[in-house]
């Protein structure tokens, strides 16, 4: 049996935040020191969805790899950007979410309208990931530029859900024995909702911050009843919990004991800008700012928050002057 910590948790039954939280929360369950994560979005996952309009069953898939990205991305040390990425052959071609170390997330999604039409959805449907995919394969890159190495790891979307997928690409590439949680939804009033919970498994040979004296049979127990404890909690109660987290992780491990660290703010951040925008222009050639103008002008929009930024003629010969200007002699 696994014994029970004669400590206080750190969890206080009355704490409330304010409004939805986006943070990541993590957490540890006692006395094996299992470590996990629990995503709340709201706000972040509102103000990210809502410039984009997508019909209901892209905005759902890409609300949850809004809640996956910085779930997966909470478990790495890194200095740069995550990303993870579905790339489909199906209705929906693009999926992306990218989380900064600072917390920066943002997302975007491509599709096939009239592909999408095909499939007779109707409203409130939410299809298996491989109908509105096609197939394709899900990707996880960390991006450190010159602070260190790109990694990248893919998995087929061979599973119905983006959790399954994730699932078997820890099982299958890292031999990490992971389960997570996930749960999206959009309210009456248009705002949206997330959150996840993850639990991995480090080996018990070897791993770190596994307590001494405690035997390889006691840990796999401890494990084994975490993992259940997990998949018994209901999607409903993982969206209720948003402003009280903490009080959901008791409900789920106080028979072992949890205690809770500092969480770490989510908020929606576009990293577009000027300097990139007009960087790029200067790089092209005439006939390919010819090819791109659309009555005189050339049009910028960002994939990710939609921000548009014009240039006519006069401001293409600015930019070519100021870069001349700035450029080292």
């Amino acid at each position: 049996m696994v014994s029970k910590v004669t400590h206080a948790p750190r969890y206080t039954a009355n704490k409330k935040r304010d409004g939805l939280c986006d943070a990541i929360l993590p957490f540890q369950i006692e006395p094996h020191y299992l470590r996990g994560r629990y995503v709340t979005l709201g706000t972040a996952a509102t103000s990210i969805l809502e410039k984009h309009k997508y019909p209901d069953p892209v905005a759902h898939l890409l609300g949850e790899m809004l809640v996956l990205a910085p779930c997966l991305s909470s478990a790495l040390k890194y200095e740069g950007v995550f990303t993870l990425q579905v790339s489909g052959k199906g209705p929906i071609k693009t999926l992306m979410a990218d989380v900064t170390s600072k917390g920066e997330l943002r997302g975007y999604a491509s599709f096939n309208a009239e592909q999408l039409r095909s499939l007779n959805l109707q409203l409130g449907d939410q299809p298996p990931l491989q109908k509105l995919t096609g197939g394709g394969y899900i990707a996880f890159t960390v991006d450190q530029g010159d602070k260190g190495e790109r990694y990248q790891g893919i998995v087929e979307l061979s599973s119905s859900s983006l959790v399954d997928c994730t699932h078997a690409y820890f099982q299958n590439s890292e031999q990490l024995e992971t389960v997570i949680s996930l749960a999206v939804e959009q309210s009456s009033d248009a705002n949206w909702k997330g959150g996840a919970i993850m639990l991995q498994r480090v080996g018990f040979s070897g791993g770190k911050g596994v307590p001494k004296g405690i035997t390889e049979d006691e840990y796999d127990e401890g494990w084994r009843n975490a993992a259940v404890m997990l998949g018994s909690c209901k999607h409903a109660e993982l969206l209720n919990n948003l402003e009280t987290p903490e009080k959901l992780l008791f409900q789920l491990f106080h028979e072992t004991g949890v205690r809770v660290y500092p969480t770490k703010p989510i908020i929606a951040q576009c990293r577009c800008s000027v300097e990139k925008v007009e960087r790029l222009l200067h790089s092209l050639d005439i006939q390919e700012r010819d090819d791109m103008k659309v009555d005189g002008v050339i049009t910028v929009t960002c994939e990710f928050c939609k921000t548009e930024r014009i240039y006519d003629d006069e401001a293409l010969v600015r930019i070519d002057e100021s870069k001349k200007l700035s450029r080292p002699v």
